[in-house]
């Protein structure tokens, strides 16, 4: 019998004997619950209780206490300003959790999250009350908010035994009963309870995020520490809490987590595919606009990338990647990030009403991507419109309509343009004067139309906007 099986009886038992003592209620006769039925309630009860602790007597030995610490510069004459103007040296201590996902050569390789040990200059990691030693870092990767740190398991007593069992976050469903074991607080091995309670969050804290979500009770020192299921293994590798809320803890899917740690213990590094596109989400009212429910707008593409060798065009609308739907951003984001440079993908993309397909040759994403210089921003209807001078358009280096101001509470403010964006097509026609844009808007008016879509450049990055013209 399982562990949720179990959980499961013992609800029923719970509610028959509630319906039980009910009906004996009404009849005025209530006689005492049947010893067997207490006998039985009391038998799963400890059975549950014994089951759940086996279960974390099991894992927690896989589970560590993670130490590092930073050097900071702080301004000493923050404090006697009129002394000691200058900045001096100090260590900073933080801590995290740890679960050791693999023993190697007389190594434990240990997953956690690379906000625990980045930028330390030295990382300790506690084993038990009365074991300590160092680590090294392998790597880390900010992106994913993922690090592995290899340690030393010599003296370590059956080094085998410790190193947990990972399990298959691809089928996870909400409501899936969970555990979170880990470093609360620098309160060892704090063990906690919940179910999933959500999947696929983005909470905006790295550039690849499909978190788990759990109300198992996390807090500052759980990061790095595993969320594990019913079965004693790994899931997910705990990392945020939403600060303001209660029972919002976000973990790591543990498949993500491996992909990223395989390639760190292996290169030191992460190698992923790059297609060189900024992509953004049909929303409802870009979906009413373009006619298209389904899919992955272009916004804007990098000069040189495998998506312009390609022949991929800001306005097309991705739907699928080699007969694969995507239907989120982090759709075709994790699919071309888990693409060995130099494969050759089949896009299926929306391009003027008509489906088509394109071949495009992933790279290697690059340390750093550029779009461009950084721009400023755009709009109209309700705002202050000019032309580009010809300075603006080589330091620019785009054509486009410049948005000088943005009258508050007008429509142009309502369809979120801002005072800067560069409006550079209309309805994915480009517009290159003042003239052109208004030509464009009076023909929009002309058809009866109630919206446009803008294309703008805001900070460097193109974005598409719906603009209300009533």
């Amino acid at each position: 019998m399982t562990f949720l099986s179990l959980l499961f009886l013992l609800l029923l038992f719970s509610i028959e004997g509630c319906k039980a003592q009910k009906t004996t209620s009404s009849s005025g006769t209530a006689p005492q619950p049947q010893a067997q039925e207490v006998s039985v309630r009391s038998g799963l009860l400890a059975q549950f209780e014994k089951e759940l602790t086996e279960l974390v007597e099991r894992v927690s030995p896989s589970v560590v206490a993670i130490y590092s610490t930073q050097e900071v510069s702080r301004g000493f004459g923050e404090d006697f300003p009129f002394f000691f103007p200058f900045q001096i040296p100090q260590e900073r201590r933080s801590l995290g959790s740890g679960v050791i996902m693999a023993y190697k050569n007389g190594k434990f390789y240990i997953l956690t999250n690379n906000h625990v040990v980045q930028g330390a200059k030295r990382i300790r990691v506690r084993f038990d009350p009365h074991t300590e030693k160092d680590g090294r870092l392998v790597g880390g990767d900010p992106k994913t908010d993922v690090a592995v740190v290899e340690v030393d398991a010599k003296g370590i007593e059956n080094p085998e035994g410790r190193v947990a069992k990972l399990g298959d976050s691809d089928n996870l469903k909400v409501g899936q009963l969970v555990i979170a074991i880990g470093n609360p607080y620098g309160l060892e091995r704090t063990v906690t309870f919940g179910v999933i309670s959500a999947l696929r969050r983005s909470i905006g804290i790295t550039q690849y995020e499909s978190f788990i979500q759990t109300d198992a009770p996390i807090n500052p020192g759980n990061s790095g520490g595993p969320l594990i299921n019913i079965k004693g293994e790994v899931i997910g590798i705990n990392t945020a809490i939403v600060a303001e809320g209660q029972g919002l803890g976000f973990a790591i899917p543990i498949n993500l987590a491996k992909w990223v740690a395989d390639q760190l213990m292996a290169k030191g590094r992460v190698v992923r595919g790059w297609l060189g596109v900024v992509i953004q989400e049909i929303t409802p009212e870009i979906a009413e606009t373009i006619g298209v429910k389904e899919g992955i707008l272009v916004a804007q593409i990098a000069p040189g990338s495998p998506a312009e060798k390609a022949g991929l065009k800001v306005g097309d609308i991705i739907v699928a990647v080699d007969g694969e739907k995507v239907r989120e951003v982090r759709d075709l984001q994790f699919k071309i990030m888990k693409t060995p440079p130099g494969t050759e993908v089949t896009l299926t993309i929306i391009r003027g009403g008509k489906e088509q397909t394109i071949k495009a040759k992933v790279g290697e994403m690059p340390e750093e991507v550029s779009f461009g210089k950084p721009r400023e921003q755009a709009g109209d209807l309700g705002l202050f419109l000019r032309d580009l001078s010809p300075e603006e358009v080589s330091r620019f280096g785009v054509k486009g309509v410049f948005v000088e101001g943005v009258a508050p509470g007008s429509l142009a403010q309502r369809s979120g343009l801002r005072r800067g964006d560069i409006i550079l097509a209309v309805n994915n026609e480009p517009v290159e004067s003042l003239s052109q844009f208004n030509e464009k808007i009076d023909r929009a008016r002309n058809e009866q139309r109630t919206r446009v879509l803008l294309l703008i450049r805001r900070g460097g990055n193109n974005l598409y906007v719906v603009l209300y013209l009533r």
